[in-house]
């Protein structure tokens, strides 16, 4: 009896202990800060984008379109403007969520929030884009293994994969969308296309279009609307 007490207590901490963030093993990061690098000045930006997600649940990829955005230090908002409206916005430790009805596409018509500290998932998402949108590689490599591939002489492909993924179990990780890997195209100091890839088929392209608006340190703003 108490051995088994013992040994559900050792799984127990084991798993809080792969909750927390983690520093990814011992790489020399300077191609990694150097690929960030374009981006570490950003201070604030808007890019739309068109998202394709896969599913052996759909018949055929859903699309949707919109625009993300990013102000620093530490607030991202996602936009879904088609097929339905939709905006999540990531702040400092909280997620809201806002749905709107068509016929009245100005205001909200449900708002949920929770805390990023509930999801590790929602956390590890925020780490992502403010590491890539602000080139922070501090926030990459406390959440993600990296490796980095030239493809051609102007794109340059960063893989990730979650320190945080073994965490859950297969079905717990379908359950709360965690993807397994992430890959993003960088072209000509952009960022062009984010794959993340999840269990079972599960997979989710963003390609990115028009910046729309782009602010940075020491540099003339930019709005392109």
């Amino acid at each position: 009896m108490m051995k088994e007490r013992i040994l559900k207590n050792t799984v127990f901490i084991l798993y809080f202990l792969l909750l927390l963030p983690y520093n990814s093993p011992a790489q020399n990061h300077e191609a990694l800060e150097q690929l960030l690098a374009p981006f570490s000045k950003t201070q604030h930006i808007k890019i739309a984008y068109e998202e394709k997600r896969f599913s052996l649940f759909f018949k055929s990829a859903r699309v949707y379109q919109g625009y993300i955005e990013y102000i620093s230090p530490d607030t991202f908002i996602k936009y879904i403007e088609k097929p339905n409206r939709k905006k999540i916005i990531i702040k400092q430790e909280q997620l809201s969520l806002y749905q709107y009805h068509s016929q009245s596409p100005s205001e909200p018509s449900e708002k949920k929030e929770v805390s990023l500290n509930d999801y590790p998932q929602f956390k590890q998402l925020k780490a992502l884009f403010s590491g890539l949108f602000k080139g922070q590689t501090s926030k990459l490599t406390q959440y993600y293994r990296y490796s980095i591939h030239p493809l051609t002489s102007e794109q340059t492909r960063l893989t990730l994969n979650s320190l945080i993924s073994d965490a859950f179990t297969q079905s717990e990780q379908q359950r709360n969308n965690q993807s397994q890997t992430i890959e993003i195209i960088f072209q000509n100091e952009h960022i062009r296309k984010i794959t993340m890839i999840g269990f079972g088929g599960e997979r989710s392209e963003l390609n990115f279009g028009e910046i729309l608006f782009i602010e940075r340190i020491n540099e003339p703003i930019k709005d392109i609307q």
